[in-house]
């Protein structure tokens, strides 16, 4: 099997592997959410919102290293330099060890703080809750260097088989426990037994697949060129690590310091649906990234920018199909799933949207960045964003008193000002060595293609009356409009002819 033919099956079975279990993933975390707004509440709610958002902050201390080491991995994997991945291994898994006690130090310090970072009374228990929850995000950095391995030498099927297996089982047992009526600490010591068997059941499959990990020798010194590519990378993913934390965790801080805790529980219930999808369409792109990755190391800039548009086309219309089915049943799904009580108003639901598909828009880009490791070029980029979104963001809020509408303002500010520019621009220049002219036309075409949707969807919906009538109204709209993509977009058509060809 040719080289290039290798790399489709290996991105079309992780891709596929990947969106399957976290599909099914999603659907039972919707249960589980169902039943715990049921047996506990909004305010739990809230609080377990809050407690991811602390969690996301945390992570800085990982720095962003895992992600530079790894990006490192693709040449030595290709040309099976077993010696060279030993010592990468070797260095990820001393820098782990570090971060796990930085988790666990820096999450008794939060631990003691919490009752500030609340608006209000703190509920019982929210202490313990929280230890439980830190200590959860300590054991996934257990055995995270196989994990890591698998997905830069293309295996990440397998770890997406061995996350599903474990959380399944997890989630099945915090809704009977739910059901039955015990507490949220239970709920959340049974999510870290899951985390830490699922770790050591990885790592057992990991030294079958990858002998040489177990080898007992010494651990050979990395070239001097690799240790300078890596000491830049690193130096760009802390100040990408920074800027991505602030921009993703702070949106129910700030809900939380100047609204309550459950305007956040009811911010959450629209950004859960969000996020799954989110995390459907990047475990999609995730099992290409290694991919890609390897095919940099061909240094066929020419083939390169063809993948680059094929796979941007492909995602640009996966993600209008999905932000039109979002604008036409969102609010009554909410109002099914949790009630109309808890539905937001259509403004904010239609920013959630335009920022769900602007956010996604990027992750090609980001995803080429990280194949060509292009960490140091956009080491300001990220402090930008953050800043820009989180002033805006404060200013909505707390000046304007737009509570949801505000943070979700605030980041597609930070979006339309910083990344649709410079993301691309790193990309193209050091990482495609082109032009940029090409990308700017698929952008504004595939921007006003989306904008134009919502308006006729908007003047036109209102016409069909009722779930069903709404329903068939969708799916004639969306054949009509991938039926249009086909056939006027070169790069979407041929990569679906890649998709589908065995």
């Amino acid at each position: 099997m040719k080289k290039s033919e290798t790399r489709i099956y290996a991105s079309k079975k992780n891709a596929f592997y990947g969106v399957f279990f976290q599909f099914l993933t999603l659907v039972m975390s919707f249960i589980v959410r169902s039943v715990f707004i049921k047996n506990l509440g909004n305010e739990f709610l809230g609080l377990d919102s809050l407690f991811k958002n602390l969690l996301n902050l945390m992570s800085f201390t990982e720095l962003g290293i895992g992600v530079a080491i790894s990006s490192s991995l693709y040449e030595p994997l290709a040309r099976h330099d077993t010696e060279l991945i030993n010592s990468l291994i070797h260095l990820l898994k001393v820098f782990y060890k570090w971060i796990i006690g930085i988790i666990i130090l820096a999450g008794i310090i939060m631990t003691i703080v919490l009752p500030h970072l609340i608006n209000g009374a703190m509920p019982d228990g929210a202490r313990f809750a929280f230890c439980l929850y830190f200590l959860n995000s300590a054991a996934t950095y257990m055995l995270v260097v196989n994990r890591t391995l698998l997905i830069a030498d293309q295996k990440g099927y397998i770890n997406s088989i061995n996350q599903f297996i474990f959380l399944l089982l997890q989630q099945i047992i915090q809704i009977a426990l739910l059901v039955g009526g015990l507490n949220y600490i239970i709920y959340l010591s049974v999510q870290l037994i899951a985390t830490i068997l699922s770790n050591i059941s990885l790592g057992i499959r990991s030294r079958k697949l990858y002998p040489y990990l177990r080898e007992k020798k010494s651990v050979s010194k990395i070239p001097t060129k690799v240790v300078k590519r890596l000491r830049e990378n690193v130096i760009g993913m802390i100040s990408s690590k920074f800027g991505g934390i602030v921009l993703n965790s702070t949106d129910n801080l700030v809900l939380s310091l100047f609204v309550n805790l459950a305007t956040v529980g009811n911010y959450a219930n629209y950004t859960t649906v969000i996020n799954g999808l989110t995390t459907l369409v990047n475990t999609a792109i995730s099992g290409i990234t290694a991919s890609i990755g390897n095919l940099g190391t061909e240094e066929n800039y020419q083939k390169e920018k063809r993948i680059f548009f094929q796979l941007y086309w492909g995602n640009a219309v996966l993600l209008m199909n999905l932000s039109f089915g979002l604008y036409f049943f969102f609010d009554d799904f909410i109002k099914l799933w949790v009630g109309s009580q808890y539905q937001l108003t259509e403004l904010t639901t239609i920013a959630i949207i335009f920022l769900f598909f602007q956010n996604q828009l990027r992750q090609i880009a980001v995803s080429f960045q990280i194949a060509h490791s292009l960490f140091w070029q956009q080491r300001y980029k990220s402090l930008f964003e953050a800043f820009t979104n989180l002033v805006f963001s404060i200013v909505f809020v707390k000046v304007f008193k737009l509570s949801i509408l505000g943070v979700v303002m605030g980041t597609i500010a930070s979006n339309l000002l910083i990344n649709i520019w410079w993301e691309p621009l790193i990309v193209f220049r050091s990482g495609l060595h082109s032009k940029m002219g090409e990308y700017w036309k698929a952008f504004m075409t595939v921007n006003g293609l989306f904008v134009l949707c919502l308006i006729i969807i908007h003047f036109t919906k209102g016409y069909f009356m009722g779930l069903v009538p709404l329903i068939g109204y969708y799916l004639a709209f969306s054949v009509l409009f991938n039926l249009l993509m086909f056939n006027c977009i070169p790069s979407f058509k041929k990569l679906v002819f890649k998709v589908i060809r065995r």
